[in-house]
């Protein structure tokens, strides 16, 4: 295919990505990256997610968002949590996330257990002929769920309360 029809294809597909997240409320906004051909902020639950195709892509997008550690979380991770207990959580989070088979791929950063700041979660990817609303919803939904179980796995093995605000709803604002 050549660059013109691959120009094409990729602002189709963008387009129709861009309808579909507009569709369910995810209020896409577009990101300059020069890495990308497209790149889509959406809030889901009150945080922020990529929808993205990478420019090594060239027939499919995924979903990515970053847990960055609040300075409360990371307090929980160094106060609450000696270092037996973090290798431990960061053991379980990540086998936990390796079972994940609606992820991708992952990445703790920078140097678990002892130097941590976020984690990185990506979906498996989409390729153009199997792209759907209901996979990019799902893969989405996925994200959103392994963003969270990071941080609900770290409250606890810090030992911290259950949750008793809608923090589970996983479409909530």
């Amino acid at each position: 295919m050549g660059e013109g029809g691959l120009s094409e294809r990729v602002g189709e597909v963008r387009e129709k990505v861009l309808n579909w997240l507009k569709e369910e409320g995810l209020s896409p906004e577009e990101m300059e990256d020069p890495n990308a051909y497209f790149n889509f902020n959406v809030n889901v639950g009150g945080r922020t997610f990529n929808v993205v195709q990478n420019v090594l892509s060239l027939d499919s997008i995924q979903v990515a968002a970053t847990a960055v550690f609040t300075p409360e979380q990371l307090t929980l991770l160094k106060n609450k949590m000696n270092k037996k207990k973090r290798k431990e959580y960061f053991w379980d989070l990540t086998l936990t996330l390796v079972k994940n088979s609606d992820l991708g791929d992952f990445d703790i950063k920078p140097d678990p257990p002892d130097d941590v700041r976020e984690v990185l979660v990506c979906s498996r990817k989409i390729f153009y002929d199997a792209l759907t609303k209901h996979k990019l919803l799902h893969a989405i939904h996925s994200a959103y769920k392994a963003y969270m179980m990071v941080i609900w796995m770290l409250e606890r093995f810090a030992e911290q309360p259950f949750p008793k605000e809608k923090k589970r709803a996983l479409f909530a604002a």
